[in-house]
């Protein structure tokens, strides 16, 4: 919920601010903490295991930044990304020899900063990913990197994206001291480009704004993606329900068919995100199949497509950028998308649905 007295009642709502904010908010961050990441990185490199925890929108973050780190990491250093309710309930063994990264983004969350409690009493190596005004318990952290202000809309888009990026320093950083790929530089410098790949991708949200008012009386919104961008297809699908309240599901491009494509028909969107990689065959079949069964496709594809684009109901024209990165502005699109869709639908983007009368008595059941 929204923490801010005055509540926004039309568009531009709290959440497109947000959103349009992360250009130079990731430029921040890349500022902000390069020389610190380097500290944290030579920590992170020492230990055995690697922890990457969160819950909602943090959790997400964690499950693309496994990859990353598995990406650069030593052989010798363990990845894992763990839901902060999970790692707490069936805690691994930890010690000295492990470091916990929690991710979250006001740091009140029960479960996040008991994960780092727990941490800390094992003698772990802590750091937490977190806004520039945390709840005091997240900040107990052997390291605190600090993000964004707190954001005043409930469907967190900024602070998901910066989050990101540190992580993708760190990882990289990581690199620097383990037996990382010679594309390691070039990745790096990659990162440096993503403000201008999202100014790239605002200039065009007339296109993601044209999609949901094309598709707004869907009765279901699938969004499918594969490796890092799996995380995306459940953050877009999350984002759904909070702005819009609709049924909306993500699911990893292979994993759709089996068994979920069955329930796959004309009252269903499927978006695609889909850059090109690993997946990008399984996408056009899934393209395929959903053209069968009467359900048109929004494809999130790399500018330059012809095979997916063609077959797309519609598609969204993205700027070139590695499949290792491409989390960071593939969800753009996506977050513009919930945006309108909700503007389309009527509902208020910013509220968490505090809004509903039944929403908010039934919030009172339970504590975050």
């Amino acid at each position: 919920m929204t923490q801010e007295r005055e509540v926004r009642t039309g568009h531009p709502y709290y959440m497109y601010d947000a959103i349009h904010s992360q250009p130079q908010a990731i430029e921040d961050m890349l500022r902000k903490h390069g020389a610190r990441v380097q500290e944290v990185a030579a920590e992170l490199a020492k230990r055995r295991r690697l922890y990457i925890v969160g819950i909602g929108t943090s959790w997400h973050a964690t499950l693309v930044a496994e990859h990353w780190f598995r990406r650069f990491s030593a052989k010798s250093l363990e990845i894992q990304a763990c839901h902060s309710f999970e790692f707490c309930a069936y805690s691994p063994q930890l010690s000295s020899d492990d470091a916990v990264i929690v991710v979250s983004h006001r740091g009140t969350k029960t479960y996040s900063f008991q994960a780092l409690e727990l941490a800390r009493a094992a003698g772990a190596y802590t750091v937490s990913i977190t806004s520039t005004e945390p709840g005091p318990r997240i900040q107990v952290a052997e390291v605190v990197l600090n993000t964004v202000e707190p954001e005043r809309s409930a469907a967190y888009t900024v602070s998901y994206t910066t989050a990101l990026v540190v992580l993708g320093m760190l990882a990289t950083a990581v690199g620097n001291w383990s037996d990382a790929s010679e594309e390691l530089p070039i990745l790096r410098a990659q990162l440096e480009e993503v403000p201008q790949s999202l100014t790239q991708v605002l200039v065009n949200q007339s296109k993601a704004q044209q999609a949901a008012r094309r598709f707004q009386s869907k009765g279901r919104f699938v969004s499918v993606g594969w490796g890092p961008n799996t995380a995306n297809a459940y953050e877009v699908a999350l984002k759904i329900k909070e702005t819009s309240a609709v049924d909306s599901e993500g699911l990893q491009v292979e994993q759709i068919l089996h068994g979920p494509f069955c329930s796959i028909g004309e009252k269903c969107l499927i978006t695609l995100v889909a850059p090109p990689g690993p997946g990008y065959e399984r996408a056009l079949n899934i393209a395929r199949a959903s053209i069968e069964v009467g359900a048109p496709v929004w494809a999130l594809v790399q500018e330059g497509d012809t095979l997916l684009s063609d077959l797309a109901t519609e598609a969204f024209f993205m700027p070139s950028i590695s499949d290792f990165w491409s989390p960071l502005i593939y969800v753009l699109p996506l977050q513009l998308f919930t945006y309108y869709l909700a503007l389309a639908r009527g509902a208020h983007p910013d509220l968490f649905q505090q809004d509903n009368a039944r929403q908010a008595a039934a919030r009172q059941h339970y504590e975050l």
